[in-house]
């Protein structure tokens, strides 16, 4: 293993931002250094990892193999080191400049962004978070324990017992006309939307698939000639067509506000899907983490309420 005893470690910074900026005169005026001294630094580096570690070239520098190799290890360590000397001091919203990773693989997770993003800017101005709305992968608790992934927003809940999970609202399913159809209604039953072509998502791998779209909804579905990969396409395809659509509720407020859809009841029983807050227990007594645990539950429960999925919002425990 090689010995850091010789080394200045503020030269991992320096590499930091070289690898961000991809410029020596920027990475220099993120760290307050001038040009000459981060040109200089840069030499340091490359004679201590013995690689050029960036190469010219018309677009900026380009970093080689070996820096996009230790790139990540170091940004985890420096991040890790960031997070532990700001809880050290304490967290405070206004000053603090710390980063959060949130997963939304919610339909409607780009507008749930948007709304927490707001949120946090008013709050705590030098906050950086980064969203992620695509359905999460098989590695996503792997991602959390490493503090990769701070908070996700899903319908599914964590097995693993390791995790939190904080019931946010219930969510359902309702169907989507647009208006003016010619036989949609409030009130269907099976045999009317028997009748009715519908346009559909992608049906989800087994694990992240909601249980309740299952059964007589899903038949209704399953032989669609119109196939989409993502909720948010549906209103599109909808309000265009004759088409119905499935939705969850929250997202078929937005429809029916911005699009002018008929919102149809699904026969039956309603269908109620648990959205969850999701984090590690490892973060439980992380100052920063919890502020942000605290901003996303009242976010997400403003929005609840005015999707009529709550009657008010309440104080996250």
């Amino acid at each position: 293993m090689t010995s850091l005893r010789g080394m200045d470690l503020n030269l991992l910074l320096v590499f930091e931002a070289l690898y961000d900026t991809r410029s020596v005169s920027r990475a220099g005026e993120r760290l307050g250094l001038s040009q000459s001294a981060t040109s200089h630094a840069l030499g340091r580096l490359r004679e201590a990892c013995r690689d050029e570690l960036f190469l010219r070239a018309p677009t900026g520098m380009t970093p080689t193999p070996v820096a996009n190799r230790i790139f990540p290890e170091i940004h985890t360590a420096l991040d890790s080191l960031r997070h532990s000397i700001e809880e050290a001091r304490g967290f405070d919203a206004i000053s603090s400049t710390r980063r959060f990773e949130i997963a939304i693989p919610h339909p409607l997770g780009p507008e749930y962004a948007l709304r927490i993003r707001d949120a946090a800017a008013a709050a705590a101005p030098g906050v950086r978070l980064r969203f992620d709305t695509r359905t999460l992968a098989d590695d996503a608790p792997l991602l959390m324990r490493e503090g990769q992934i701070d908070l996700a927003i899903d319908w599914i809940a964590a097995e693993d017992d390791r995790f939190v999970n904080r019931r946010l609202f219930d969510d359902s399913l309702v169907i989507a006309a647009r208006k003016g159809h010619p036989r949609a209604k409030a009130r269907m039953g099976w045999s009317e939307l028997a009748q009715e072509e519908f346009v559909r998502c992608h049906r989800r791998a087994f694990e992240r698939r909601p249980k309740a779209l299952s059964g007589k909804l899903w038949d209704l579905m399953s032989e669609s000639r119109l196939t989409v990969s993502e909720y948010l396409e549906v209103p599109f395809v909808v309000s265009r067509t004759d088409y119905l659509g499935v939705l969850p509720k929250s997202m078929a407020c937005i429809a029916a506000r911005d699009f002018r859809m008929i919102v149809v009841e699904v026969p039956g029983p309603s269908i109620r899907i648990p959205i969850w807050l999701v984090w590690h227990e490892g973060r439980r007594r992380d100052a920063g983490h919890a502020w942000l645990r605290g901003l996303v539950h009242r976010v997400m429960q403003t929005a609840a309420v005015e999707a009529g999925l709550l009657a008010e919002a309440s104080s996250p425990k």
